[in-house]
């Protein structure tokens, strides 16, 4: 049986139901589907799937918190002793906080003997949360840290000045150019494509650690930036394609 949002009676945010209409709603199951499509390795899950009370049920704070190294290292096995590399402890609170909202015993403390209960109020996802804050005391969020490294290369550049080529010129050098010299339109497609990846990038990892107002913009980047990464493998299958099929450029014969 399909699990159905209830109200409920306790107070804390841990506790809360998902909202079941609006853009929280979206946002809060985009998170859910992504999460049990990286624990159950069985996505990704299309827009209004619905997850059983028993899969929910199943969820325990190992997936927890390995799903929340691969966010914040990309790598869910990895063995945390650095800041992150993306996101912060608030990028945390607000998947630990969405997660919670569809756990059926929700309001619920979790026993480590019955394994029942919200997982996500567990002992252990506290502490790697609090982990995760210490870590970033030293020198601040992935969001701070970036922006110092940035200020440090633009120092760097006023020293020296190499010779490099800017994003659209590099696009026109690169591009297999079709006889009559014509650009492939599918390579610069692509290229284009994958600049705008990049910046989404930028403005995801920037908009990690502003807390839950900014992590709503910050899904709905999350979700176009997958259909452009979707665009960009069919842009390369057909740029291969074409490759392949093109017809051999004309042979120029002197008189």
């Amino acid at each position: 049986m399909p699990n159905v949002a209830q109200k409920p009676s306790a107070s804390t945010d841990d506790a809360a139901a998902a909202p079941t209409s609006g853009a929280a709603a979206k946002r809060y199951q985009s998170i859910l589907r992504d999460f049990m499509a990286y624990t159950q390795e069985s996505g990704p899950y299309l827009e209004g799937h619905e997850f059983t009370d028993t899969e929910l049920s199943g969820i325990t704070p190992e997936e927890i918190i390995r799903f929340f190294k691969f966010k914040l290292y990309g790598d869910g096995d990895v063995n945390v002793s650095d800041k992150p590399l993306s996101g912060s402890h608030h990028t945390l609170d607000y998947y630990k906080k969405a997660i919670s909202s569809f756990i059926p015993q929700r309001e619920m403390a979790w026993d480590t003997l019955t394994r029942q209960g919200n997982p996500t109020r567990a002992k252990s996802v506290n502490e790697f949360v609090r982990h995760i804050r210490e870590l970033e005391s030293v020198e601040g969020s992935s969001k701070k840290r970036k922006k110092k490294d940035s200020a440090s290369s633009k120092q760097q550049s006023t020293t020296s000045s190499p010779t490099t080529l800017s994003p659209a010129k590099r696009a026109r050098t690169t591009a297999p150019v079709l006889p009559g010299g014509i650009n492939n339109p599918n390579a610069i497609m692509s290229e284009i494509l994958q600049q705008v990846h990049q910046q989404n990038n930028s403005v995801i990892d920037f908009l990690g650690t502003l807390g839950s107002s900014i992590d709503r913009f910050r899904s709905a980047m999350q979700e176009k930036n997958q259909c452009i990464m979707s665009n960009i493998h069919r842009l390369n299958s057909s740029l291969e394609y074409f490759n392949a099929y093109a017809p051999p450029a004309p042979v120029m014969r002197l008189p």
